[in-house]
């Protein structure tokens, strides 16, 4: 019923951990597609040491490679997943629940980061609140659409940056989705490789330009390592 596709680039420190994450939650309605995007390091070699796993090459680029597992997925949801967030088993079992008792198009989760201090607790709070507020979630909250919609839509567009708002501004034309009511599990290592204050004010100043309509090209060379 449900595909999760993995872009990866470079993620030997991360995918082995999300991988063996999914081992435990993951059964016959599920399959995981890993899509590489040619990583210089040992990224495919640790994938490609689980079993039912599949793993896919394809050209760099978050949304293009996304896309490439959206047209490998075999099933009608599609759950898109970040190469260091983790599922919980009560996530899926949500989200199952959610799909079997009512016509859900796509949604997302709130996030719950793998840190203990405050500081954390309360960008957390703000992140979900604000995705919850305005209906437009970030690709850290597990997007997942149906597969036709995903398709109506043109999937992801190949822009290096804010892939994940454009898809939702384009689905949420049909359908404003909805949140499931169990949180991911996603990784502070932006904020610990960067300081949490500066990677703060770059993520925000980085949208507010967005939203007033510079090019993602343009953000992109001042924000390479937004991500």
């Amino acid at each position: 019923m449900i595909s999760i596709v993995i872009p990866t680039f470079n993620e030997e420190k991360s995918i082995g951990l999300t991988l063996n994450n999914l081992a435990k939650v993951t059964y016959s309605k599920y399959e995981v597609i890993v899509v590489d995007g040619y990583s210089d390091d040992e990224t495919p070699k640790i994938v490609r040491n689980y079993d039912g796993v599949r793993l896919f090459m394809a050209e760099k680029g978050r949304g293009n490679q996304m896309n490439h597992g959206a047209r490998k997925a075999k099933h009608e949801y599609i759950l898109f997943l970040h190469a260091d967030t983790l599922l919980k088993p009560s996530s899926l079992d949500s989200l199952m629940i959610e799909i079997g008792s009512k016509n859900v198009l796509w949604g997302w989760f709130p996030i719950k980061l793998n840190n203990s201090k405050l500081i954390y607790r309360i960008i957390e709070l703000f992140a979900n609140l604000r995705a919850k507020l305005t209906g437009i979630p970030l690709g850290d909250h597990a997007i997942f659409v149906r597969k036709d919609i995903f398709e109506k839509v043109g999937g992801y567009p190949d822009i290096p940056l804010m892939e994940d708002l454009e898809l939702v501004k384009k689905i949420r034309n049909i359908n404003k989705g909805m949140r499931v009511n169990s949180p991911v599990i996603t990784s502070v290592r932006r904020f610990e490789n960067s300081g949490i204050l500066r990677t703060f004010l770059k993520m925000w100043t980085l949208r507010i330009l967005y939203f007033l309509g510079i090019s993602t090209q343009t953000l992109e060379r001042y924000y390479r390592d937004i991500r």
